[in-house]
Formats: structure tokens, sequence, C-alpha cells
């Protein structure tokens, strides 16, 4: 969700030396067991599950295991990358922490986290979300159980839909077609995109990739070989070039931090992003309301939705938690159905496929529970964050937006790719 940079080797250096400092001890391996009251600390980031929610999670925990005070720290997003280096390599760390899903794999691979392996199937096993499953899993081990996630999903203009005649899209093909339509009739708006597609909005151009049949980078024994230069990757950034030149006037050098304002501005047909978009749009210029429509990205068959970028957090156990059991119990009660019928009531999307279907109350929510059915995450390394913070990807849609050759360019990125990842 957030993205830092940071170097697993220097955070694996910083735990070395704290477990050598920790040698001692007379604590007792039997997770709270022959002390009176028993501490568990919990962290979670940022405000989108709110005290009363995290209240009653603390009274059903403590109900279930007397003697245990569960303690819950709220920690903000910013920052919060140092801070969870800092906590979890010290003697005094919290039990349970969120880590945002493109984060948890640095802390992964430093041995930060305690391995959830053994403990996954009691923790939701085949019904956890694939993609926030891919971020909790490092060389084989399973560490981070999914939290919650967030979907991207396309956020249109019905008015400007309907005065064109076009009905909304059913495969991705009828979806590069409508925004060349949609810019096409609104020719006489300066600025106009069909489809609203900068080019540095590498997690939209993620999902045309998927959808032929491409990927980023693929582990190949101990190496990771780049495959955006792969016939399939070319196909689906072929589509992109196609949209950004046909159906787009946004900036080949800007991303999509400011879409909602020119979406506000009557410039945008339709776009991609997180489902909590229209209601950024919405606060921005609530007049919009009554023109704004939601769907999934569609696939090439129609009737199935493309693959995105499934953003969202993981739960881990710290391995330096005095009371790894508890903190497991607590896991299976956070990725349990009641608290994440909790989570769907405040409109995220449920750790579990099987809950997907109960998500509602907003077209924006329900759509989101659609496009998280094919969810795909980014290779599983933890040097990824280094390519993101390399701008990469940034780059690569960039020179395809102004034109570029993208087979050259795709195999440009591809050696950046692989000279991170293999460092």
């Amino acid at each position: 969700m957030i993205n830092k940079r940071l170097v697993a080797v220097g955070l694996a250096g910083i735990l070395a030396l704290a477990a050598c400092g920790s040698d001692d001890d007379g604590s007792d391996d039997a997770a709270g067991e022959g002390s009176e009251e028993t501490t568990l600390r919990l962290w979670l980031n940022g405000e989108d599950v709110p005290d009363e929610v995290v209240a009653a999670l603390e009274e059903s925990f403590e109900a279930d295991h007397p003697g245990v005070d569960l303690q819950f720290e709220r920690q903000q997003w910013d920052g919060i990358v140092e801070r969870l280096t800092t906590a979890l390599s010290s003697n005094d760390s919290p039990d349970v922490v969120e880590l945002g899903n493109t984060q948890a794999q640095t802390f992964e691979a430093a041995g930060a986290l305690a391995d959830l392996t053994d403990a996954r199937d009691r923790l939701g096993g085949d019904d956890l979300l694939q993609s926030l499953v891919e971020s909790g899993t490092y060389d084989g081990r399973f560490f981070g159980v999914p939290y919650y996630a967030g979907a991207r999903i396309v956020v249109y203009r019905t008015d400007l839909l309907a005065a064109a005649g076009l009905e909304v899209p059913t495969t991705i093909d009828e979806f590069v077609e409508a925004g060349i339509a949609l810019r096409t009739a609104n020719a006489a708006t300066p600025n106009f995109s069909g489809i609203y597609f900068p080019g540095r909005n590498w997690h939209a151009m993620l999902s045309f990739v998927w959808d032929a049949g491409g990927d980023l980078a693929v582990q190949e024994g101990d190496e990771w070989v780049g495959e955006l230069d792969s016939a399939e990757s070319l196909e689906g950034l072929s589509v992109v070039q196609r949209i950004m030149t046909d159906a787009n006037a946004a900036p080949a050098d800007g991303d999509d931090a400011n879409d909602f304002i020119a979406f506000c501005n009557g410039e945008v047909g339709m776009l991609t992003g997180p489902g909590w978009k229209p209601g950024q749009i919405i606060a921005e210029c609530p007049e919009m309301e009554a023109n704004i429509g939601v769907f999934a990205l569609p696939g090439s068959t129609a009737g199935e939705s493309a693959p995105v970028f499934l953003g969202g957090s993981n739960l881990a156990v710290s391995a330096n938690s005095d009371n790894p059991e508890l903190a497991i119990d607590l896991l299976e009660l956070m990725a349990g159905e009641e608290f994440q019928l909790d989570l769907v009531e405040l409109g995220l999307l449920p750790a579990r496929t099987s809950l997907l279907a109960q998500v509602g109350g907003t077209p924006a929510a329900e759509a989101q529970a659609v496009a998280a059915r094919n969810s795909r995450f980014v290779p599983a390394s933890e040097h990824w964050a280094s390519v993101e913070g390399a701008n990469i990807l940034q780059d690569l849609g960039t020179a395809i937006a102004l034109g570029g050759d993208i087979a050259t360019e795709a195999g440009r990125a591809d050696g950046l790719i692989e000279e991170t990842l293999n460092q």
C-alpha cells in the first residue's frame, strides 16, 4: 500500500545484532504460562479499521484467553517501514504487525517475521486471496496472513457513454474501442481522454500484460529472468501503447496522482483506479456523483475480468515475539469469518475468497469484489521495492507513451529488472 525502499541486508544485520543481545533468558516458552497476566501487542496501520472494531476484537480475544491483555497500538503509514525496522529488531517488539503487501517480503527475507507455514491451514489455507498469499510468502515459506485488500476498477462517466451510444464494455478489446470512441465523440473538449492513461501509471499497465499471458519476471532456479520482452507481454504492451496514442491525452511523464482532478474537469471518459477513487472524485466535485459509474476491467473473454494488481495488507508475527502461539491465535481470529465480515461492513475487501460474495453496499465495493477474484502481485522478491524505487516500470510507460519501440524498451526494462532482482 505504501512503498518504501529498504535494504534487506541492512535490516538483516540489525536483526542479527538484536538476536545476539537477547540470548538470555528466563522467559516462558509457553505463550504466557507461569505469569498472572500476559501482554500481547498488536500494531495496525492507518485509519481503515476504526477503534470500535478493534475494541470488539480485543474483547473477543481476551474472553477466549483469560489472563491475556491485548494491547492495540495504531501506527501511521508514513514512516512505517523505518518504525517496523526498529521495533522488530528490538527485545520489546510488538507481537503482531500489519505490513503493506509491497513491504512484506523485505521483512520476510530479513528474518524479522515468524514462519507460519505449519499454521497456514488454520489461518485460512486455500480460501485466502492468492495475491496477498504471494506477498506473504518468501522462499516457499508462509509468513504473512492476508488481512484486507483493495482492487483496481474502472471509473467512468455514465452520461458520456450514453451520449456516445456505448454500452459498458464486456471484453478488454471493447474497452479499448470504447475509449477511442469516447475521445472522438468529445474531441471538442481540450485534453480529453476516452481512457485516462498517463505514462507512469504502471499499475494499470500490468493488467494488459497479464491479460495477454505475459509477466514482469519469473524465477528460473536461483535467477530472476525478465519477461517483459516475451511475445505475450509485448502483445499486452502494444494494447497499452494503442490506448495511450488513440484514446488518451494524459501526459506521458505523468502519473495517476491527480486523475480525479482531470475527471472533475470533464476531461475523462474512463480511468482505472483503486476502489476508493469514486469517493475521491465526489469529494472534489460532488456535482459529478450522478454521472459516475464503475465496473471491473473486463478480460479477453466476455464474462471474465482482467487480472488486476491487488493492493492490501498482511498480518505477521514478529520473530522476537515472546508469545508466538498466542499471536497465531490472534491471527486466526482476525482471518476468521466474523472479523472479516466486520471489514466488509467497512467497505474493505475481505482476505477470504469465500466472503467476496458478501461485499456490497456500493457499486464500487461490488466491482472490487469481482476484480479481486482475478488478482495478481509483483514478483516475490525482497528486492522488488528497489525496482519500484528505480522507476523502471514508470520509465517504460513513459517511453511507450512517447511512441518508443515496444520491444526495445521492454528489453531495456528487463535488463534493469534482472540486475535489481538478482543483486
